[in-house]
């Protein structure tokens, strides 16, 4: 099974990936990844620590670069990451509208997380005003209610994923190893 969670920065797209991979056999792929290595690099190469957070402003100057030389670098290693992967539910928490066609293709379910905005701690944020960022609406097949809890929203995610678990047609055992 593949999902796509997709909404705005800070909606708890990455939390919903954590919560499937703690009761599924599961692995979040990022399409941003190599611009999370480079970020990681550019913060060593100058000696700077900002921990595990996220500069938004460097990582969007990288996609657009990237995407502006190699329009097909980040799918193209995205897509051999999930080509590798042996995992029963991979997840995706970064897709941005030029990815999702790609995605669709690859047989991707989306899931709309519906909310409001959570405090991230971002070292720099992303400027919401990029065209890459959220300002559209995508297509999606299912939605997520993520306005109240955390545990709340662990129940919903496991529920959600039951009813599209069911809507595939595809059985699965408590280890979350999926069985079609």
């Amino acid at each position: 099974m593949r999902i796509c969670f997709i909404a705005p920065s800070s909606y708890g797209k990455s939390t919903a990936a954590e919560i499937i991979h703690k009761h599924f056999n599961s692995q979040n792929i990022k399409i941003a990844k190599p611009l999370y290595d480079l970020q990681a690099y550019f913060y060593y190469f100058i000696e700077k620590e900002i921990g595990n957070t996220q500069d938004g402003e460097l990582l969007q100057f990288l996609g657009n670069k990237i995407r502006k030389e190699n329009p097909t670098f980040l799918l193209d290693s995205f897509y051999q990451q999930v080509l590798n992967s042996n995992n029963a539910i991979i997840t995706n928490d970064d897709c941005r509208p030029p990815d999702y066609l790609f995605l669709k293709e690859m047989g991707f379910i989306f899931i709309k997380v519906k909310g409001f905005k959570r405090k991230r701690g971002d070292y720099v944020d992303a400027n919401e005003k990029n065209k890459l960022e959220w300002q559209c609406e995508l297509p999606c097949d299912y939605e997520l209610d993520n306005t109240s809890t955390l545990k709340d929203y662990e129940k919903n995610i496991i529920n959600l994923l039951k009813e599209i678990m069911e809507n595939e047609k595809m059985l699965y055992n408590t280890d979350g190893k999926l069985f079609l």
